[in-house]
């Protein structure tokens, strides 16, 4: 296990335990979340070294690597992808109509291939084997297995995006260094992730989906997020809510508490949980975030 004894957003040495969270879809055991008592920033700690995070992936329940419709969440989760992935393209082609485009965890390519579909020039970047794999075969993509975006020339993206990714991310400051980098001085940065300030997370508490300890390494708010990326010259341009995932999200949160599929509880937090991001600063389940270069 490794300890953080430094805020990787504001380099604070005080942190405060949050919750205590089971993985409840691999090994079981209990992880503790903390915040920075200085900037507020809330982070899984300790965590498993980066050479073990790939053990807690193995789980069925994990279902971003596989196209498979068996059971009812997966059945789900890909219906409702179907539909996302269209919205997804025609959200970038809002921000950007073309171009070189740099999907980061692209999974097994659907988002990618659409993109290439609509006119852009389209590279990912997938370290799981059999996702990859499948993006490569079924679509003829050009993904990488590195993740290191030191691979890529400076100012090589028009567009980049992060579906659910950063989460994951071992490295915040050096991947957000690079992602400047990468990105043409009027190139556009999509972030998607979960956040926990959301009225569903208070509700759940410890058995909030959205915690997905330990391969949820960082929990986001706008105010961390924004200041993130501050940090690293860039600057916040939009957000937008991704409405479908505090259903899905509460659905499987009602499971962790309860251990049942309770779907009609489960659809009535999502919903008032979408009514909290509307009408308070509370914010959505998830949320897209959409930076550009300073100036």
């Amino acid at each position: 296990m490794i300890l953080l004894k430094k805020c990787p957003l504001c380099s604070g040495l005080k942190f405060a335990k949050k919750l205590t969270c089971t993985d409840h879809t691999k090994s079981k055991e209990n992880f503790t979340i903390v915040s920075c008592e200085t900037c507020k920033f809330t982070f899984t700690n300790p965590r498993p070294k980066e050479e073990s995070l790939g053990e807690y992936y193995k789980s069925e329940m994990y279902i971003s690597h596989t196209n498979s419709s068996k059971g009812i969440f997966n059945w789900m989760y890909q219906t409702v992808r179907k539909h996302s992935i269209r919205a997804k393209v025609l959200f970038l082609k809002k921000i950007k109509s073309g171009g070189a485009h740099l999907d980061i965890g692209c999974g097994t390519g659907e988002f990618l291939n659409a993109c290439r579909k609509s006119g852009f020039i389209t590279k990912g970047v997938e370290p799981s084997l059999s996702a990859r794999k499948q993006a490569i075969e079924n679509y003829n993509l050009s993904v990488s297995e590195e993740s290191d975006l030191s691979q890529y020339n400076a100012s090589e993206f028009d567009s980049v995006t992060m579906w659910h990714v950063l989460e994951h991310i071992t490295d915040l400051n050096e991947t957000a260094g690079h992602l400047h980098q990468i990105l043409k001085p009027d190139g556009k940065l999509i972030i998607a992730v979960p956040n926990h300030n959301c009225w569903e997370a208070s509700y759940y508490k410890e058995f909030w989906a959205g915690w997905d300890v330990p391969i949820h390494l960082w929990h986001f708010s706008k105010s961390t997020m924004e200041k993130l990326f501050k940090k690293h010259k860039f600057k916040l341009l939009k957000t937008k809510p991704m409405i479908f995932d505090s259903y899905y999200v509460s659905l499987l949160s009602e499971e962790f508490s309860s251990g049942e599929k309770k779907f009609f509880k489960g659809f009535l937090v999502g919903f008032i949980s979408n009514l909290f991001g509307i009408f308070t600063k509370r914010g959505h389940s998830s949320i897209i975030y959409v930076f550009e270069k300073e100036k």
